[in-house]
């Protein structure tokens, strides 16, 4: 993938610097792809997309539900092993529901 000499100083003309979203512009029109930079020093940001892609993942990972239904009986029986917190844990399970 590539652009001439040409049509990237066309894109930049008349500007004496080139700021970094003049470059994400230029690659995402040119080349058709989406551009989400990020300082190397700061911690991932995952999109809205990301997010629900890698739940809907780990929620169909055999693995883990069953270590949520372990930890589902375990609170029933009076252990809690997953969260103090019974709305947080309940929010999980209605999530992993509607995952299925």
């Amino acid at each position: 993938m590539s652009i001439s000499k040409e049509q990237l100083e066309q894109s930049f003309q008349g500007k004496s610097y080139v700021e970094l979203k003049d470059l994400v512009q230029l690659i995402e029109e040119n080349f058709g792809f989406s551009v989400m930079l990020q300082r190397k020093d700061e911690q991932p940001i995952f999109t809205d997309e990301q997010k629900k892609r890698m739940t809907s993942i780990i929620f169909k990972d055999e693995a883990v539900l069953s270590q949520l239904h372990h930890a589902q009986v375990d609170r029933k029986n009076g252990t809690s092993t997953y969260s103090d917190s019974e709305e947080e844990f309940a929010k999980l399970l209605n999530e992993v529901e509607n995952e299925k």
